[in-house]
């Protein structure tokens, strides 16, 4: 994402391009480590790996709970999962169920979390709101809130600034750095996963197996922090899971290049 991005931010993109794919990841890891450290804490960055473990099976259980129609399991699954994912989800499950089917998940295990991707933002959390649709609003009320601000993205890093506001994205890192700025993490867990999957549908009061899926295999959970503002006491923060092996990551690629196809009509 490059939005307007100033001049100074222009010549830090262009001498971090011509660097080997290599380094730049080795820079990307650092720099958004730090970030995420000075604003979240070392011990909750530690832990991470293992609390992306911990929640699947939750999240299994939640969601077919929440196919079976228990009228808790939404209002659960809203303090584990982003907006859009839960919407995403209700939506599904609806659907299953005017066709009377019911999903079934079961996590037996769950092995070798690693850190696969970290991003951070930095800026206004209505900035990054507008842009990933997380908050509630039209898409056109959204539209006029990114065009409010000029979004830079460097190494993973994006920073969102007030057009007013003069911040460069390096001012901003270093800020964040040093924790003087509110900052919103993204990591992507990478897990080996046994599970099983099953669709039930019922008809006349008989329940027959239509998917019958059980095996091991991976599964990439994205998980988000609240905006955190670094610079308070004690910042308060939490993990929420905002993807599920890109669900809604390819989504939006997709329905940004049919946007970009039916412009160039």
């Amino acid at each position: 994402i490059r939005q307007n991005a100033g001049i100074g931010d222009g010549a830090v993109s262009a001498a971090v391009g011509v660097l080997p794919l290599s380094a730049r990841r080795t820079l990307a890891y650092t720099l958004n480590m730090r970030v995420a450290r000075a604003a979240l804490g070392a011990a909750a960055m530690d832990s991470v790996c293992d609390g992306a473990a911990a929640v699947l099976p939750r999240v299994a259980s939640l969601l077919s709970s929440a196919s079976r129609c228990d009228v808790d399991a939404p209002e659960e699954l809203s303090r584990v999962f982003t907006g859009p994912l839960l919407a995403h989800y209700m939506r599904d499950l609806d659907r299953l169920r005017r066709d009377h089917v019911r999903l079934d998940l079961k996590v037996h295990s769950v092995e070798n979390p690693r850190l696969q991707h970290l991003r951070t933002h930095t800026g206004p959390e209505a900035a990054f709101a507008a842009l990933n649709g997380a908050a509630q609003v039209s898409s056109l009320r959204a539209g006029l809130t990114r065009q409010k601000y000029r979004y830079t993205s460097v190494l993973g890093a994006t920073h969102a600034a007030p057009y007013k506001t003069p911040l460069s994205w390096s001012a901003a890192m270093m800020a964040a750095i040093g924790g003087q700025a509110q900052v919103r993490v993204r990591i992507d867990v990478e897990l080996m996963v046994h599970m099983r999957y099953r669709l039930i549908n019922k008809h006349n009061g008989v329940d027959k197996t239509i998917v019958d899926d059980d095996a091991t295999r991976n599964l990439v959970l994205t998980l988000e922090s609240t905006a955190v503002d670094a610079a308070e006491d004690q910042p308060q923060f939490e993990w929420r899971v905002a993807d599920i092996d890109y669900l809604l990551s390819s989504e939006r690629r997709i329905e940004s290049e049919f946007v970009e196809a039916k412009l160039a009509e």
